[in-house]
């Protein structure tokens, strides 16, 4: 499994590639708050990746717990 190298990065891109289409850009308040919540779900996409790599049962159960624990 390859990950990314910069989350930062690969989280501009991909709110970028989502953008594309619209009429009007976003704020550079709206883009900055998107840029760090992708980033910080790709960082969390990562650690979860790296648990699964060790013991796939035990990540399993803890991404359950951390899904149920997670504010909405």
């Amino acid at each position: 499994m390859t990950l990314a190298k910069d989350p930062s990065e690969e989280a501009k891109r991909f709110i970028d590639a989502s953008l594309s289409g619209r009429s009007r850009p976003p704020s550079k308040a709206a883009y900055a708050r998107a840029i760090k919540l992708a980033r910080q779900a790709i960082e969390e996409l990562a650690s979860l990746a790296g648990r699964m790599e060790k013991s796939p049962a035990r990540a399993a159960g803890n991404l359950r717990s951390d899904l149920r624990r997670r504010p909405r």
